[in-house]
């Protein structure tokens, strides 16, 4: 869910209806269990995820490789901060966190379902001004699906997986599908991030409302997680642009579930520059990440920075 650096005026490009799902070409009989909603129900929710813990430590056991590169994302999400101490066991969850969130997408009435604290915090926000949510990756690959019901429609950045003509054959072709669905069936109405920034201008300066990923490689360097990270600038510059207001969320851990946590919003007529926005929403995403920083994607991830250490993320080597 992102926004491409882009020119607000700049046409947008003709997009295909991406509402409508595509067909996964067969793969075989076991991704297709694996995809079932059906089949995940038959396991209670907490035996699942007991048993993907298990099956993640044994893996890392068998293949140490895997709990190195657990330990290399961490390393550079905590490097630096307060808690870089707790390296090893973060590492280890973390191994946990991805399959957690799949699970739990095969699983969207508790997505849908998820409570939302701080909608109190909106009140605040002048009638008529838009929204910009701004989100990291973080938690389930949809955790703001309860988002929507709560607040109204809310146009969102996707990226060009769910634009392209055909699905992928088999377990990953079924994975982008059934985020589609839950996208889809949340509220949100998904736009092409690619050349997507005409389309959000003009939802905001309506009084609407869009969700941007935040921590998307660029060529701007932010302060975040205790380090220097190259971002891109497209949430603070549309919201300065039009406006409207930044208000940070994500989907939080709390206990043996998960809220959709609104914090208070940040407002561009506040700050003397799109900069300085940037910033301060690096300082609310880096507190909230820092509480649960397992559940953060891995900066290394296919897509990524090229150079992602404790010591800084870098989009080019």
């Amino acid at each position: 869910m992102t926004l491409q650096d882009a020119d607000p005026a700049a046409p947008a490009a003709q997009l295909p209806d991406l509402t409508i799902p595509r067909p996964v070409p067969w793969g075989g009989v076991v991704p297709r269990l694996r995809a079932s909603e059906a089949a995940h129900r038959l396991v209670p929710l907490p035996a699942a995820m007991a048993l993907l813990d298990l099956a993640q430590r044994r893996a890392a056991a068998r293949n140490p490789a895997r709990l190195d590169a657990a330990r290399a994302a961490m390393a550079a999400v905590v490097g630096g901060t307060e808690r870089e101490a707790d390296l090893e066991e973060l590492a280890l969850r973390h191994l946990s966190a991805a399959a957690h969130g799949w699970e739990l997408m095969w699983r969207p009435r508790f997505l849908e379902r998820m409570p939302v604290e701080g909608l109190d915090r909106l009140r605040a926000v002048e009638p008529g001004r838009g929204i910009v949510f701004s989100a990291p990756h973080y938690g389930p690959l949809v955790g703001l699906a309860a988002l929507p019901r709560a607040v109204g429609p809310i146009d969102v950045a996707v990226g060009e997986h769910l634009a392209a003509a055909e699905a992928p054959r088999g377990y990953g072709g079924y994975q982008i599908e059934q985020s589609r669905t839950v996208i889809v069936r949340a509220g949100f109405r998904p736009v092409r991030a690619l050349a997507s920034a005409r389309t959000f201008s003009r939802t905001l300066k309506d009084g609407g409302q869009v969700l941007l990923n935040f921590d998307v490689p660029g060529k701007y360097a932010v302060q975040f997680l205790g380090k220097t990270v190259d971002l891109m600038n497209g949430t603070a510059r549309l919201a300065q642009s039009t406006d409207s207001v930044v208000v940070p969320v994500l989907p939080q851990p709390r206990g043996r579930g998960w809220v959709v946590h609104i914090d208070e919003p940040i407002d561009p007529r506040r700050h003397d520059s799109w900069q300085s926005v940037l910033q301060a929403a690096a300082d609310v995403h880096s507190r909230l990440v820092l509480e649960a920083p397992e559940h953060l994607e891995s900066p290394l991830r296919d897509g990524g920075w090229a150079v992602a250490t404790r010591d800084g993320w870098r989009r080019s080597a």
